[in-house]
């Protein structure tokens, strides 16, 4: 669950599927009025994957998903490059979009990775705005 590599083979469509949904996020260059020159992840990687396997099992219940491909980096993530990449197909794209929606969500809020931001000046840790809600 967090190598990239796996996208391709991964999330293919299949006979049935009308969609297929793609987020991925990336490391912006400024946070506020700061230069950002990396990120840096860590994780707990063996509860990660757990984590991330429960929340697609949980909304694969809830919407009409064919296949599930989550990945999210760990170590030093320069800018313009993915540190996130959730996908989904399904037979209708409502239900593919909703399952990705709610996937990043409840991995900012559940899932032990943390981010570092490292800026000319120094490095902060970061919280997920999303853990505070």
């Amino acid at each position: 669950i967090l190598r990239f590599s796996d996208l391709s083979s991964g999330i293919n469509a299949e006979y049935g599927c009308g969609g297929i949904s793609i987020f991925c996020g990336t490391t912006r260059d400024t946070f506020g009025e700061k230069r950002v020159l990396y990120l840096e992840y860590e994780a707990y990687e063996g509860m990660a994957v757990k984590e991330m396997g429960r929340i697609s099992d949980a909304l694969g219940e809830k919407y009409d998903v064919r296949r599930v491909f989550i990945a999210h980096r760990i170590g030093r993530v320069d800018i313009c490059e993915q540190s996130i990449i959730v996908a989904a197909s399904s037979p209708h794209r409502a239900d593919a979009i909703n399952f990705v929606s709610d996937a990043v969500d409840l991995i900012k809020r559940q899932v032990p990775v943390w981010k570092k931001e490292w800026y000319e000046d120094g490095s902060m840790w970061k919280e997920n705005c999303e853990c505070s809600r």
